[in-house]
């Protein structure tokens, strides 16, 4: 792929991957009805398309999947027309940091039956071509996870959480408790608020002194998990506000773009019936009889 970090993992290179086939699929499609269309605007609606498929699965089935709530999000793109859209997100350096879940990462991972360390599946696009999308992406459904926390992260990812720390140090962002009054949550004023593991206590203590010192990054993952949910609150308060105020304020989903005169009939009709990842993968593999699991709980079926 063109880009080198697109390559780092076969995880994202699954993605890259899936979403590129849909992007030729789509863009066959719109030939064959649009047949006066030049190869730009073919591309350009294919692309529109993907991105609005893209934030429909992030709403419905990514955070429907980390949120702990009954409820269950909808997307609708015709419901935020009082919006002023597309606001740019001042958060980006915090945003990069919220969503460095090294902790979910374990040591190796089941492909295709055989147990491979983690770190070979970086750089390492052979597993894509021989394993193939379906295949692979059942793998990931099947695979038993992490947890996010500290003293949880793969070996070979150590070097990167020292650079999360001293991204966020460079960046001179406030203290972790700053960021829990930000998100209306009440400032912590004991170790024991945080985290009910006593040997996690002990090292915030030993470290910062005082509640008040711990930083953004490290405060993130000290946090204690929710029931029933992937992430830790003040985690989980960031992701809902990247969720609903950037996502959802796209250009794209604005009251003037979001209908057929952007998107085409046959767009608008391929965002409305696409319901999950499941979909893009299997209007995307040659063998249309196999159905694969795909799914972002154990507990769901594809």
């Amino acid at each position: 792929m063109g880009v080198e970090r697109a390559n780092v993992q076969v995880g994202y290179a699954m993605m890259n991957t899936l979403f590129l086939r849909e992007h030729n699929r789509i863009c066959r499609i719109l030939a064959r009805e649009h047949p006066d269309w030049d190869d730009e605007r073919l591309f350009q609606t294919a692309r529109n398309i993907e991105i609005v498929l893209l934030i429909k699965i992030v709403v419905e089935e990514y955070i429907n999947h980390i949120a702990p709530y009954h409820f269950k999000f909808r997307f609708d793109g015709s419901e935020f027309g009082n919006e002023r859209w597309y606001r740019q997100n001042w958060m980006t350096v915090e945003f990069s940091l919220v969503y460095r879940w090294h902790g979910l990462v374990p040591d190796s991972v089941q492909l295709g039956g055989k147990d491979i360390p983690t770190e070979q599946t970086m750089f390492n696009n052979a597993l894509v071509t021989d394993r193939g999308l379906g295949g692979l992406f059942e793998d990931a459904s099947t695979q038993p996870t992490g947890e996010v926390g500290l003293f949880n992260t793969p070996q070979f990812l150590l070097d990167a959480e020292r650079a999360s720390i001293n991204l966020s140090r460079l960046a001179r962002l406030r203290s972790y408790n700053d960021y829990r009054k930000l998100c209306a949550y009440p400032p912590v004023t004991a170790f024991d608020q945080i985290t009910s593991n006593p040997e996690l206590q002990r090292a915030l203590e030993r470290l910062y002194g005082h509640v008040d010192n711990i930083e953004f990054y490290v405060g993130l993952m000290a946090e204690d998990g929710r029931p029933n949910s992937a992430v830790a609150p003040l985690i989980g308060r960031l992701v809902g506000i990247d969720a609903f105020s950037q996502a959802l304020t796209n250009p794209l989903l604005s009251d003037p773009v979001f209908n057929e005169h952007t998107f085409s009939s046959t767009g608008m009709k391929i965002i409305k019936q696409t319901r999950c990842l499941s979909d893009v993968l299997h209007r995307n593999l040659p063998d249309s009889k196999r159905r694969y699991r795909v799914t972002m709980t154990q507990s769901g079926a594809a």
